[in-house]
């Protein structure tokens, strides 16, 4: 066999290998797609049944994203945003991979893709991460859910009722209810502060 030949023959198999590769990072990123579409259908549903319970909703829905805000009365709200953020890649937390996988190998069959939630109440970065697989199982941790698993084509009524697992716990934040709170914040706080009427610091409480 001639040089070319060799070569061809290798560069053939890393042409397949790429091409497979490349397909199972397209496919956990579509299945992301899908699974938020159906996280953010089950989202607006149940934020117009909690209307119907009585609280104030506001949604909001992007191209990728959804925004919810809850007010639970006197000045009381919380609010989050949850979005599906392009590209995949191999999952190496272990609270989020799939069984069959281990964090010391970096399968692309392992890739993910990722949908991540917000609030202000917990900070800039992330509170809620979702890892979805090419298979279409998806897990998730945070703190709307610490632990949760599913798939991207259970019924309507399973993903309802985990979305209504994630909006009760944003009104959870905005009631102070279900073990959230406040805490007084550390920091001074001088009579000035007093005279001037500006309120004692505080932060959120979240329950371990």
């Amino acid at each position: 066999m001639t040089f070319e030949d060799a070569a061809l023959t290798r560069l053939r198999r890393y042409r397949g290998e790429a091409d497979g590769s490349l397909e199972n990072l397209r496919r956990a990123e579509g299945a992301a797609r899908k699974f938020s579409e159906r996280l953010f259908e089950g989202l607006e549903y149940t934020s117009s049944l909690a209307e119907e319970a009585g609280f104030e909703m506001e949604v909001s829905r992007g191209e990728a994203s959804i925004s919810i805000r809850a007010a639970a009365g006197a000045g009381e709200s919380a609010e989050a945003t949850f979005a599906a953020v392009p590209g995949a890649a191999a999952e190496t937390d272990e609270d989020l991979m799939h069984e069959e996988l281990s964090r010391y190998s970096l399968d692309p069959s392992g890739y993910t893709g990722r949908i991540l939630g917000w609030t202000p109440e917990a900070g800039e970065g992330p509170c809620q991460i979702f890892a979805v697989y090419r298979d279409g199982t998806w897990k998730t941790k945070g703190l709307f859910v610490a632990k949760a698993r599913g798939k991207v084509d259970d019924t309507d009524e399973i993903t309802n009722g985990f979305c209504l697992r994630i909006l009760g716990r944003l009104i959870d934040l905005a009631a102070l209810t279900g073990g959230a709170g406040r805490k007084w914040a550390e920091g001074e706080y001088t009579l000035r502060n007093l005279e001037e009427g500006r309120a004692f610091p505080t932060e959120p409480r979240f329950p371990r």
